[in-house]
């Protein structure tokens, strides 16, 4: 186990955190191994499988997500990236891996500008959350710290099951002050926190530290 806490989030690690802190605590500074769960594998090999279509690794859509097959036929005309890193310093601007100074890191399932417009888009197995918009948000704040041509950032996120797009959402320039105050005082509050309490609830029976399957959790 290691007391040294991360430098550096995501929104992953964040949304860890802001389910319980005892979870973050063992899954990113104590880096307790967890397998994933079968739906975690599923959701996985869906995002490689559609990655491999768009990059051209494979030339047809794996039956698995034929249900985004359209969908991805169009975004690989539009010439789009998959599984780029996205990379911020503490300061919202952009850095890489050379420069040591990460402090938020993204990968964004598929991107791409067409009309001075930045669309980004994140494949979801499984059901729509709302927790999926607020994901986007922090996704579309990135791309237009990244893309300073761009005036609009358009999220949405496929869900691969039904071939569906939802919670889409539209960031312009003049909202970014505002959500950067946000999510930068939320990222601050996960670092200071020493104490890590444990919020137990439903969420403990599919949590791979809790007590009863053997963590190190009280609950």
């Amino acid at each position: 186990m290691s007391d040294t806490k991360p430098t550096r989030w995501s929104y992953s690690s964040l949304s860890t955190y802001k389910s319980c802190p005892a979870k973050w605590k063992f899954s990113y500074i104590d880096n307790i191994p967890w397998d994933a769960s079968p739906a975690m594998s599923r959701g996985t090999r869906m995002h490689k499988m559609a990655e491999d279509f768009v990059t051209g690794e494979i030339d047809f859509v794996p039956n698995e997500i034929k249900k985004i097959g359209p969908s991805l036929l169009l975004y690989k005309g539009l010439g789009a990236s998959a599984e780029a890193v996205w990379l911020l310093d503490k300061d919202w601007k952009p850095t890489d891996v050379e420069a040591g100074n990460t402090w938020i890191k993204a990968i964004i399932d598929l991107h791409y500008v067409l009309d001075g417009v930045l669309y980004a888009k994140d494949y979801k197995s499984g059901q729509m959350y709302d927790e999926h918009r607020d994901q986007l948000e922090l996704y579309g704040i990135m791309g237009l710290r990244l893309y300073p041509e761009v005036k609009r950032v358009e999220t949405s996120a496929v869900y691969m099951d039904t071939g569906h797009e939802g919670v889409e959402g539209s960031i312009i320039r003049p909202m970014l002050p505002k959500m950067i105050d946000k999510w930068h005082g939320q990222a601050e509050t996960m670092f200071a926190d020493n104490d890590y309490d444990p919020k137990p609830g439903n969420a403990c029976r599919w949590c791979p530290y809790a007590k009863a399957k053997g963590g190190p959790c009280l609950y």
